[in-house]
């Protein structure tokens, strides 16, 4: 079979490579130079002169060719070339647009065009955004088949197809833990998932914008609403204040308040002060959704009841008091909240959240963190400070300075999706002392809940923050 290559440049040379042996290859060039590389790829049959002339055509002998290819660096010149080789009937004609745009007027002609530059830019875009698996287009370029990474905060993560549905794209497969699924309208979208989605070329960026745009979610992975426990007026002005901020930062859907039961309560002073706190939390809350729990006995005491049987995404509880025992307290804190199995919000008063830290670390406890950070920035409309510390080396016995830079570039790129601003602090030392150091003037820390259980030996870094800085500290564990 032959076929008549026009133009002998970087792109004709590595069609020359990937020819199979049964062609016969003709190579057209106006620069001998270029026509000898050419010869140098595979045995070619070189004609020097202008591709676009029916007589140097007539050389290399086009009418009689299975195939042609017009790859000059011209689009003027490669879309005559195809008007010739059309008109004399050549039934695979294949050209190279060196400008996009210009695409169209191949497709005029009827045949199949090509665009380096959007290959390129295609391959660019994938390799730049992580979300992003791979990109085709086909149907004459009308249509985008699109493979797309479903992660934590995706908008259409938890729907099902049928609510998802569009005139112009549909879902095609669904890729989970390794096993194909072919959807219908009851397939809901979950974590982790590879979907190809095929749609029509002129909405790909809406398309790209439904499956990776991030959405605030904390904290509803771990349940719906805020809880407080209110049993005094310091409660009120503390805890109780905050967690109505928090639930205004956050998605929570509302605020439940455990207090003190009052039937059957024989003191009416303390009746009467328990219902009066009861309507300084609803002039405060004005916009959040209250529900009061009442509970007997101490309502922190019965924090664990209410979570039992409650959707709560976070619990919102106060911070231990200064002075030489901060630290007992504070491991006393922590040991008491871990068996609650969801965020902790330990309440210093320093909201509203403008500036949040969030240490970049490359664990689950630590992107879970910093996954809360950037939700909870992003509804606040607050900038977040990432801080990776790099520990000595004496200490780890090797140097963990690109972990700390690939747990900071992760922290930023996932804060991008939701047009999150991270600014990022990279230093070597005591974890403690720099997370302290950049806490500094900053309105909330959150962190990973500690791995082991704290003791006063083994504080561990949120017992010795919880004691130390001066500002709210929320404390996340895994997601459920």
């Amino acid at each position: 079979m032959k076929v008549i290559i026009i133009g002998a440049g970087g792109t004709a040379r590595d069609l020359l490579r990937r020819l199979g042996d049964r062609w016969d290859v003709t190579v057209v060039d106006t620069d001998p130079e270029r026509l000898e590389r050419a010869g140098l790829v595979r045995d070619i049959i070189p004609i020097e002169g202008d591709g676009s002339s029916r007589v140097v055509l007539e050389r290399a002998g086009y009418r009689d060719g299975d195939a042609l290819v017009a790859a000059t660096r011209s689009d003027d010149v490669n879309l005559e070339i195809c008007r010739i080789a059309v008109a004399a009937g050549l039934l695979r004609v294949v050209a190279v647009a060196r400008d996009p745009e210009r695409l169209h007027e191949y497709r005029a002609l009827g045949i199949s065009s090509f665009a380096p530059a959007s290959i390129a830019a295609r391959q660019l875009e994938i390799a730049v955004e992580p979300r992003r698996v791979s990109s085709t287009s086909f149907a004459d370029g009308r249509a985008e088949a699109l493979e797309f990474k479903i992660a934590e905060d995706s908008p259409v993560r938890g729907s099902r197809l049928r609510e998802m549905h569009s005139e112009s794209w549909l879902v095609a497969a669904v890729l989970r833990d390794g096993a194909l699924i072919v959807p219908h309208g009851d397939t809901e979208i979950m974590l982790g998932d590879l979907v190809t989605v095929v749609g029509a070329a002129q909405d790909f960026s809406r398309i790209v914008r439904t499956f990776t745009a991030g959405v605030a979610r904390f904290p509803l992975d771990f349940g719906q609403h805020m809880a407080v426990a209110l049993d005094g007026p310091r409660d009120l002005e503390g805890p109780v204040a905050e967690a109505v901020s928090f639930v205004r930062a956050t998605a929570a859907v509302g605020l439940i308040v455990v207090h003190r039961r009052t039937e059957g309560m024989t003191d009416e002073s303390r009746v009467e002060e328990i219902e009066g706190l009861l309507d300084g939390v609803t002039a405060h809350a004005e916009g959040v959704d209250l529900r009061f729990r009442p509970v007997a006995g101490v309502p922190s005491k019965a924090l664990a009841g209410v979570l039992a049987d409650e959707s709560v995404g976070a619990v919102v509880v106060p911070a231990p008091g200064p002075g030489i025992l901060a630290l007992w307290r504070a491991i006393r804190l922590l040991r008491r909240t871990a068996g609650y199995g969801k965020p902790v919000l330990v309440s210093r008063q320093s909201y509203p959240y403008n500036q949040i830290v969030a240490p970049a670390r490359d664990t689950e406890t630590g992107a879970a963190a910093g996954r809360a950070a950037i939700d909870i920035a992003a509804t606040a409309k607050a900038v977040v400070t990432g801080v990776a510390v790099i520990p000595p080396v004496f200490l780890v016995g090797e140097d963990r300075s690109e972990e700390a830079k690939r747990a900071l570039a992760r922290l930023r790129e996932d804060a991008s999706v939701q047009h999150v601003t991270v600014r990022r602090r990279l230093r070597q030392g005591n974890p403690v002392r720099v997370i302290e150091e950049v806490t500094d003037g900053a309105n909330l820390l959150v962190v990973g809940s500690p791995g082991k259980r704290p003791s006063l030996l083994r504080p561990g870094i949120d017992g010795h923050l919880i004691a130390r800085i001066g500002c709210s500290v929320l404390v996340v564990p895994p997601a459920p």
